[in-house]
């Protein structure tokens, strides 16, 4: 079956997100398993794995349309020295991410394309959640404080 190009360049562009959230939470999980805060690393863990499932989905969709997924990050990944500029810079990808996907449905529609579109669209309602995930937890850091917070993740 051969895709849009259009649309195959939005999910490959998209695939780019997954694979730098998986990483990128992965990183996060591993460090705040280390710092002892355990219910957070395992909260992270659990966001890398649905990044990875939902890169597997969007590679086998775009091999599907007869692309090639390029496998590529969106940036590089950094271990931020505190909780709080982790879920910063988490906050900030899922941002992008969302952004992305509302074009890209928009360019599936444009397209005809219904299956890449809904596959695209419960990936924005995920993504959705994670946002709100992390803006409750900085709101509860700025509430209570970063001590409190942190207590509370162990």
């Amino acid at each position: 079956m051969k895709g849009d190009p259009r649309v195959t360049l939005a999910l490959d562009e998209y695939l780019s997100f997954e694979l730098t959230g998986h990483r990128q939470y992965l990183l996060h999980g591993a460090t705040c398993r280390h710092w002892g805060f355990s219910r957070l690393a395992d909260a992270q863990y659990a966001y890398s794995e649905e990044e990875t499932t939902h890169a597997g989905r969007i590679m086998a969709r775009i091999l599907l349309l007869g692309a090639t997924p390029s496998m590529r990050s969106r940036r590089e990944i950094d271990a931020r020295d505190t909780v709080a500029r982790q879920l910063d810079y988490d906050r900030e990808l899922v941002g992008e991410a969302i952004d992305h996907l509302r074009a890209a449905v928009g360019v599936c529609e444009q397209c005809s394309d219904y299956v890449s579109r809904d596959l695209l669209a419960e990936m924005l309602d995920d993504e959705e959640l994670h946002l709100d995930w992390l803006r409750k937890q900085l709101s509860l850091i700025d509430r209570v404080g970063l001590q409190d917070y942190l207590q509370a993740q162990m």
